[in-house]
């Protein structure tokens, strides 16, 4: 015969665990709360630097440079080179702020997103590389520097 002891034991017992449990998941969600909140600002400027990077360095062009005459503080034009049909064929990009972010647009078609949520940003352009300081709207700097090819002689 089971004494009523031992099930107010066993319930009492049953309402610690589920409240230990409890517990634990109400502080798990704060930490994912508070997790998702905080920016990853490294994180985020390193992945687009390194989007950048693959983007400038594809594999088919042959020479990649900067245009500093056509670059400004505002912009950077990137000019890439390669071979198409026993000829060279010239393809240009340019690198701006266009409202809270940073892109790379074509002449002939689309852009694509680099960085977003840029409240500042200032481009230089010198022969052989360029850089990009930018400020995020949480007042983060960053400054990202791309070595490319000298612009060749006309």
């Amino acid at each position: 015969m089971k004494s009523k002891g031992f099930l107010l034991a066993e319930a009492v017992f049953s309402l610690f665990i589920t409240m230990i449990v409890l517990l634990m998941l109400q502080n798990l969600l704060k930490s994912l709360q508070t997790a998702n909140k905080s920016s990853h600002h490294a994180d985020e400027v390193a992945y687009s630097y390194v989007q950048l990077n693959r983007f400038l360095h594809q594999s088919e062009y042959q020479r990649i440079y900067v245009d500093p005459d056509l670059s400004n503080e505002n912009k950077v034009i990137i000019c890439k080179v390669k071979r198409q049909g026993g000829r060279n064929v010239i393809d240009r990009y340019a690198i701006e702020q266009y409202e809270d972010m940073i892109r790379a647009r074509g002449w002939a078609s689309g852009h694509m997103p680099l960085l977003l949520h840029v409240k500042k940003s200032r481009f230089t352009a010198k022969n052989g590389q360029f850089k990009i300081w930018l400020q995020e709207e949480d007042k983060r700097v960053s400054e990202l520097v791309f070595k490319v090819d000298p612009k060749p002689k006309r």
